[in-house]
């Protein structure tokens, strides 16, 4: 890679494309609300401070909203939902990063990265919430869990990762 990421966003990018084993997704929903009452959407403030660069926060987010726009749930300032986004990293990496002349170091040294060399791998999980905006409550989350390794990171991947999580949102309305 030629591009001057820091080493965490690296692994968090990678984190719904694996090489080793494939994702687990998981959703959960308070089933006593009708999600179909909801009509507009926003990200919360803190979804924006997840780490990663700006490229790959706008491809998720973009993602994110073409879910929701398929759903006949419109973006507003002021909206019925909240969408939160969230990163988990669990431990288990031992990871080299490969720097301009060769030089080998371990993760957490906090520089910049030319090429990366994923040589195990670690789980981590991304989470979607949706907040109720009025009752400000949880009432409806997905997440993907996964092994990190070497992907392909493009608009497309996040895209098929994102509709997987959101493939059945809105849930029914309660009977």
């Amino acid at each position: 890679m030629n591009n001057r990421y820091t080493p965490i966003l690296l692994i968090m990018a990678t984190l719904f494309i694996t090489s080793c084993g494939s994702p687990k997704y998981l959703v959960d929903y308070d089933e006593s609300i009708n999600f179909y009452r909801y009509e507009t959407y926003n990200f919360t403030p803190a979804a924006d401070s997840i780490p990663l660069n700006q490229l790959i926060k706008s491809r998720l987010f973009n993602a994110i909203s073409t879910e929701m726009n398929g759903a006949d749930i419109s973006w507003a300032e002021e909206p019925d939902i909240f969408v939160h986004v969230h990163m988990m990293m669990k431990g288990r990496t031992k990871t080299n990063v490969t720097y301009g002349q060769g030089e080998t170091v371990s993760l957490g040294s906090g520089f910049s990265t030319t090429y990366m060399d994923l040589s195990e791998y670690s789980e981590g999980s991304v989470f979607f919430d949706i907040i109720d905006a009025k009752r400000k409550q949880l009432v409806w989350t997905g997440k993907i869990t996964g092994d990190i390794g070497e992907a392909d990171w493009t608009s497309k991947n996040i895209q098929q990762v994102v509709h997987k999580v959101f493939r059945k949102f809105p849930p029914r309305p309660p009977k």
